[in-house]
C-alpha cells in the first residue's frame, strides 16, 4: 500500500519542502532535534491514514506534514504556530512551483491541524490533524511536558489528541489503550521541584 501511495505523490515538491523545513530549523538551536523526532512520526501516521483513504491527495498531506510546525521557528513567537506555518507555506510553496489550488489545500491543512479556532474541512486536513495527534500518543511529548512540570497540561493534551483522532474509528480503537496508559502514568507522575 505504501509503495502505491508513493507513486501518487509529487516526490519532487515533497522533497523540496522537506529540505526547506530542514534548512529552516537547522538555523534555530534546539528545534532541529524536536522536529526531527516529531515530523517522521507524523509522516508515519499520515501515510498509514492516507493508505486507508485512497481518495485523499497524498501530496497535500505530505506537504502539510513537513510544513505544519515550521511556524514554531518562523514568525512572531506570540502568534499561534499554525498561523505562522500557514504564512510560511503560502510564501514558500509557490517558489517551488506549487499552483494556487495546491497552496490553498495545504494552507488549510496546516492552519486547521490544531483543531483549535479553524477546523479541518477536507479529508486531507482531517488526516493531518489526526496524524499529528496520533504522533503525540505514540511518541514522548507527554513525558517531555511532565519533565517541565506541565503534568496537568499533558493530561489535557492527551484528551485533545484523542478528540482530534475521532474522525478515524480505527485510529481511536488502536490508540484508546495507549491514551489510557498515558493518563495512568501522568496521574502518578512525581511532582517534585
Amino acid at each position: 500500500m505504501v509503495k502505491l501511495l508513493a507513486m501518487m505523490v509529487d516526490n519532487e515538491i515533497v522533497q523540496a519542502t522537506k529540505q526547506h523545513l530542514q534548512d529552516t530549523v537547522s538555523e534555530r538551536e534546539g528545534w532541529c532535534v524536536h522536529l526531527n523526532n516529531h515530523l517522521p512520526e507524523v509522516e508515519k501516521w499520515a501515510v498509514w491514514l492516507a493508505s486507508r483513504n485512497p481518495v485523499a491527495d497524498a501530496t497535500v498531506i505530505l506537504l502539510g506534514v513537513w510544513l505544519h510546525d515550521i511556524g514554531q521557528v518562523t514568525g512572531p513567537k506570540e502568534v499561534d504556530h499554525a498561523v505562522n506555518s500557514e504564512v510560511e507555506a503560502r510564501r514558500f510553496l509557490p517558489t517551488i512551483g506549487a499552483g494556487p489550488d495546491l497552496v490553498e489545500k495545504v494552507a488549510h491543512c496546516i492552519r486547521s491541524h490544531r483543531c483549535k479556532d479553524v477546523f479541518p474541512s477536507s479529508l486531507e486536513a482531517r488526516i493531518l490533524a489526526a496524524a499529528d495527534s496520533a504522533s503525540h500518543l505514540s511518541d514522548n511529548v507527554y513525558v517531555l511536558m511532565a519533565k517541565r512540570g506541565e503534568v496537568d497540561d499533558a493530561i489535557a493534551k492527551v484528551g485533545r489528541d484523542m478528540r482530534d483522532i475521532q474522525t478515524f474509528p480505527e485510529l481511536v480503537e488502536m490508540l484508546e489503550p495507549v491514551s489510557q496508559a498515558w493518563l495512568g502514568l501522568l496521574k502518578v507522575w512525581p511532582k517534585i521541584n
